[in-house]
């Protein structure tokens, strides 16, 4: 009965632990799929590459001409803030975050489309 019991507690730590893998996996997955601006980490965590991105992304935003476009994409895309939780601070409903997230995108997606034509 013991020798039963043991091989039990075996298997259940076996799926405990493939278990956690898989949510560690599926975690990780969508942290890269809804924050691309932080890839980077993967590939090189040094301070002159974050240095670097932050540049980088501080002058994409400044392509933005509404402030409250630029803090919303700063807040939900790069800090990975929920639209809601957004919402919240600024005192406007969801939809509003979301229109001026898909304004500053927009914008922000037809000025990288015209820099990147040779």
């Amino acid at each position: 009965m013991e020798n039963r019991d043991e091989t039990v507690e075996t298997c259940r730590k076996l799926l405990k632990r493939a278990a956690w893998r898989i949510q560690y996996k599926t975690r990780m997955q969508q942290v890269r799929e809804c924050n691309p601006f932080l890839d980077y980490q993967v590939y090189d965590n040094s301070f002159e590459a974050h240095v670097l991105s932050k540049i980088y992304v501080d002058q994409l935003l400044e392509v933005i001409p509404w402030e409250k476009s630029k803090y919303i994409i700063q807040r939900t895309v790069i800090d990975g803030i929920s639209e809601q939780e957004v919402a919240d601070e600024l005192k406007i409903t969801q939809q509003g975050v979301s229109k001026w997230k898909r304004k500053g995108l927009e914008l922000l997606k037809q000025s990288l489309t015209i820099s990147a034509k040779p």
